[in-house]
């Protein structure tokens, strides 16, 4: 496999949605066991301890503890909600559109889109998600450049991309130079 790969690509290549499901499914499938159940778990338990150290402390009973209740659901329902707003406002968004170049090498990968240029060593890359539809290569947890399953030649071309990516990842090769990317 040569030493630089050159995909063109456009954001909206891989439907957001459709994106975002995977991701959440890899974070879930990186979080499997007890890790994320017990984070729930604890900061729920956490918020019904201080109301009820809230309704003790002023001594008015059982019904301040409950009128806490709603503001747990409340919560719950915030974080759906910017869950949400960030998937339409990433949708929305102008650098989604168009034509994107992808270089990807030993030193990182260099998307170039009209109007500007991006470097991310593989040392700050959270990964590669393989679906269906193409490769997620993500930047950050909700960050990701999407490349279309057209732009492989097949399924097997696909997997040797992802391993080269997966090998210069694990060689943790370090901040890209002034050269290309």
């Amino acid at each position: 496999m040569s030493t630089t790969l050159e995909y063109y690509s456009r954001f909206d290549a891989i439907d957001v949605d459709y994106a975002l499901r995977a991701m959440a499914a890899e974070r879930r499938r990186r979080a499997k066991g007890w890790g994320g159940k017990a984070r729930t778990l604890i900061l729920s338990i956490a918020f019904i301890c201080v109301a009820a150290i809230v309704a003790i402390a002023s001594a008015s009973g059982v019904w301040v503890f409950l009128s806490f209740m709603p503001l747990l659901g409340a919560g719950f329902y915030v974080l759906q909600h910017s869950r949400n707003s960030y998937q339409t406002t990433l949708s929305k968004s102008p650098l989604r559109g168009g034509v994107v170049r992808i270089v990807l090498s030993a030193l990182g990968m260099r998307i170039t889109h009209p109007g500007y240029e991006v470097v991310i060593s593989w040392s700050h890359m959270e990964g590669v998600i393989v679906t269906e539809r193409g490769l997620l290569l993500m930047i950050d947890v909700y960050d990701y450049c999407p490349l279309a399953k057209s732009a492989f030649s097949s399924d097997a071309d696909m997997q040797e991309v992802v391993a080269q990516i997966e090998a210069w990842r694990a060689a943790g090769v370090a901040q890209p130079s002034k050269s290309d990317a």
